[in-house]
């Protein structure tokens, strides 16, 4: 966490305001709207964007395993200019290779979305930190204890437990050099900040086929300062607000966020880092020129969390998946009665689409 209000409303004075979430797309049951950059046309323009550097981006495309091919494809016509026009074949190579191994080889590997797993498994970095080659690294470290458990859930908690003493890194608020750390820096030095944890956290969660996240409030509306935290999936998000949290419980983060965070106040918004481009941009505290990092807003699944139950239209049994702002969000069933208890926010719009044992798709727009 960062006490240095004065610089940072500053900072907030010559810093453009992010723009309003993107207005959630059309759906299809597959969720690949969540992936709107993987055509053609959008890979040509990262290549021509890599400039110099196309021609080891067009080697890792052609390189990697064809069963992987669209993923790679997918990485490369999504990443900012800045890595487009530096990294090399085998860095991305080797990233997509253990990213698909863990999806392959974790417990829970092969329910995991196809959408969820390109954002927020694929990725080899965060924010704006140092691109290090972590990933290996943090499979040979953790993976053998966290496929030990069924859930991922249970494997976060046993990460977040284990990662500071497994990795001799902990939190402290001056000896970091620092906010964005990256992995290797902070085990370098072996303190961090909220935000180096947090890339630490999930980075290591990455590597074992979890997906993560980086979630975060610029500055809060009363309490000085600002925070970072990370979020897990598994059928919807997890907070992980703190080391040693657990992703199921309440924290105190959570418990701040409802009352020290503004939906409609950019400044004390909450925000998930994403992969896919969107039209918000994520408030780096320490740099806040940087635009080349997406986000959503997702204040009000903190302040306004509600439990909306759905009924299968024409009743029975239905797979659920629940979309917002082009994010799946939820993933749900409902019985033999039709209905489902679904984690939603109100003031927000998710498209709730069922699916049928015989196959049929429906979907309604949900407003809580």
């Amino acid at each position: 966490m960062i006490h240095a209000t004065a610089l940072l409303l500053l900072a907030l004075q010559n810093a453009p305001a992010p723009q309003p979430a993107a207005s959630p797309t059309p759906v299809v049951p597959a969720d690949q709207s969540t992936t709107p950059a993987e055509s053609k046309p959008d890979l040509a323009r990262s290549l021509e964007r890599a400039g110099d550097n196309a021609a080891e981006l067009k080697r890792a495309i052609e390189t990697i395993e064809p069963a992987f091919r669209a993923d790679m494809e997918w990485l490369v016509s999504t990443m900012p200019e800045i890595d487009l026009k530096s990294l090399k074949a085998d860095f991305l190579v080797k990233n997509v290779r253990l990213a698909e191994r863990a999806r392959a080889e974790a417990p829970w590997g092969k329910a995991i979305p196809e959408s969820i797993f390109r954002q927020y498994v694929l990725p080899y970095v965060n924010v704006n930190e140092r691109r290090d080659d972590w990933r290996q690294d943090f499979f040979d470290r953790f993976t053998k204890e966290a496929w030990k458990f069924k859930d991922p859930i249970d494997a976060t908690k046993w990460i977040n437990d284990h990662l500071p003493d497994a990795l001799n890194v902990h939190f402290h608020a001056t000896k970091r050099r620092k906010p964005d750390q990256s992995p290797y820096e902070s085990m370098e030095l072996n303190y961090a900040s909220c935000t180096g944890l947090s890339i630490l956290v999930i980075d290591a969660c990455r590597a074992c086929g979890i997906p993560a996240r980086m979630v975060g409030c610029p500055a809060w509306k009363k309490v000085q300062g600002n925070h970072n935290w990370v979020e897990v999936w598994w059928d919807r998000w997890h907070n992980v607000g703190d080391s040693g949290s657990d992703p199921r419980g309440v924290d105190w983060v959570e418990e701040r966020c409802r009352t020290e965070t503004d939906p409609d106040d950019w400044v004390h918004a909450v925000y998930a880092a994403v992969w896919r481009p969107t039209n918000t941009k994520y408030p780096l505290v320490w740099a806040f020129e940087i635009e080349y990092v997406p986000a959503v807003n997702i204040t009000r699944f903190y302040t306004d969390a509600v439990t909306h139950e759905v009924s299968v239209p024409g009743g029975g049994p239905a797979e659920i998946t629940v979309m917002w702002a082009g994010e799946l969000v939820v993933r749900a069933k409902a019985g033999a009665d039709g209905k489902a208890k679904l984690p939603l926010a109100r003031g927000g719009q998710f498209e709730v689409i069922f699916v049928k044992p015989d196959g049929s798709v429906v979907m309604q727009v949900v407003k809580p």
